[in-house]
């Protein structure tokens, strides 16, 4: 006995099929981006955060993300601008060694925390530096305290490394990990 038939459908069912996979891809795809976009938007916010006296509006908006579609994946990129990247490097990075005066309570400062007119104030000789006892000393010559002489050094030069405020690759990383982490397929994370 033969049993004559014909499977009908087959072109509807390939389209219904890719139709899907390009809209679920897509959909996974914009997801992706979301979250990349939050992810660098909650860095912002806690490396705002971490900096004492709060962050300067230059500061504050360093961190963006961007991504780049293309027919088998997406990528996504979360870093600093390129204009804030070399005076972001050394505390979201890697601390380096700098030569600067270190205020001492006597001096005025402006809100970032740096002693103000600095610069045109040793020009018009309204701060003077000493060398007394192989330190370098940054005295207000318009303060007159004649006994002690402690109120008049504002500053001292001193070799001071930064430290750290905001590790931007740890924290970079355990934020995408936690976004891929109950996600199914192949990731890569790359620094730099």
């Amino acid at each position: 006995m033969k049993i004559k038939s014909r499977i009908t459908g087959l072109k509807q069912s390939k389209v219904y099929v890719n139709k899907e996979g390009r809209r679920l891809g897509s959909e996974f795809q914009n997801e992706l981006i979301t979250k990349a976009r939050e992810l660098a938007v909650k860095m912002q916010t806690d490396l705002n955060k971490s900096i004492d006296k709060g962050a300067v509006n230059f500061t504050s908006k360093a961190l963006r993300s961007w991504f780049k579609k293309s027919k088998t994946g997406v990528k996504c990129y979360i870093g600093v601008l390129d204009n804030q990247n070399k005076y972001l490097y050394d505390v979201i990075v890697e601390p380096k060694r700098i030569e600067k005066f270190v205020n001492t309570s006597a001096a005025r400062l402006t809100k970032e925390g740096n002693i103000s007119q600095l610069r045109s104030g040793i020009k018009n000789g309204k701060y003077k530096v000493v060398v007394s006892g192989g330190k370098k000393r940054l005295i207000d010559t318009t303060k007159k305290d004649t006994k002690t002489k402690t109120k008049r050094v504002i500053g001292l030069h001193e070799s001071k490394k930064r430290k750290i405020v905001y590790d931007f690759y740890s924290e970079a990383e355990k934020g995408i990990r936690l976004i891929i982490s109950d996600i199914k397929g192949h990731f890569s994370i790359k620094r730099g």
